[in-house]
């Protein structure tokens, strides 16, 4: 399909609302890998028994977010992939209540004859009663059966740079078989992450993890990694590098800095990156 920058560009702000539970946050919370281990006390904080102690900071990019298929951008949405997500916190997520979004397009770039587009969105979280402002969020969708006419050419990113050196925190975390079905009652129904003929007419042998649990696993354990000292997750970017398939293991790597750390995740039965050039936040206080 052939897709209109000006249009895009000039595209109305989505406005979203929702309210949320107690129990969603702990759904979220699955979904993104806790509860596997019955005996972490961290990643049972965020479980219950109902209500639990805290939401994760990363629930906030599936909160009031509007769906690719529902925000009229015209794309075909088989083809279109999560590229890169980027978050920052301004205050802590309650465990419920009531959010309002503003999503915005902020960039639409051209790939190349045949390779499609990439649309770049902004989003802000804030309290639906308070005007709390919880986060700014920045995301990347790659949309590979799309092409749009007069877009300026995709420049791709610098590599952050890393230390040639080894991490100095290695961790594996495990993900359950049954992941994105659990994922998906956050609100993402797409069927590339539900049904297996979905999934192979998108060119993969069977459904992927949604790229924001990927993006929440991550975050949830490099928080619960650097963090077991003090300080709170106050960030986190990245770009997804290929598919996690729901069982896999990925393995976080972690290279200290002064604010936080640099992130790689690996599939190591594939060797494979999963999410890369990634950077975490870290602020002091509880």
């Amino acid at each position: 399909m052939i897709m209109d920058y000006h249009r895009l560009m000039g595209m109305a702000p989505i406005v979203m609302e929702q309210r949320y539970s107690a129990k969603e946050s702990c759904i979220y919370a699955l979904g993104v890998g806790c509860g596997l281990d019955p005996s972490d006390d961290w990643t049972r904080r965020h479980l219950g028994p109902l209500p639990p102690v805290r939401a994760l900071p990363a629930m906030a990019i599936v909160l009031a977010a509007p769906r690719p298929h529902a925000m009229g951008l015209g794309a075909t949405l088989s083809g279109m992939l999560h590229g890169s997500q980027g978050m920052l916190l301004h205050a802590p997520l309650p465990v419920e209540g009531a959010v309002r979004s503003e999503t915005r397009v902020s960039g639409v770039f051209d790939r190349g004859e045949g390779r499609g587009c990439v649309i770049a969105m902004t989003r802000e979280l804030y309290d639906a009663q308070t005007q709390t402002h919880y986060a700014s969020m920045q995301m990347t969708f790659v949309c590979r059966s799309d092409q749009v006419a007069g877009a300026p050419p995709y420049a791709k990113a610098e590599p952050a740079s890393v230390k040639e050196r080894a991490p100095d925190l290695v961790v594996n975390v495990p993900t359950s078989p049954q992941a994105a079905q659990i994922f998906a009652l956050t609100g993402d129904q797409n069927p590339l992450h539900l049904i297996p003929e979905a999934a192979v007419q998108a060119g993969f042998p069977q459904p992927i993890l949604h790229g924001v649990a990927t993006y929440g696993l991550c975050a949830a354990f490099a928080e619960k990694t650097l963090c077991s000292e003090g300080g709170r997750l106050a960030g986190i970017s990245g770009r997804f590098s290929a598919p996690v398939f729901p069982g896999d293991t990925i393995q976080l790597a972690f290279w200290r800095e002064t604010d936080g750390a640099h992130i790689e995740a690996r599939v190591l039965k594939r060797d494979t990156c999963v999410f890369a050039d990634g950077r975490v936040v870290i602020r002091a206080g509880a």
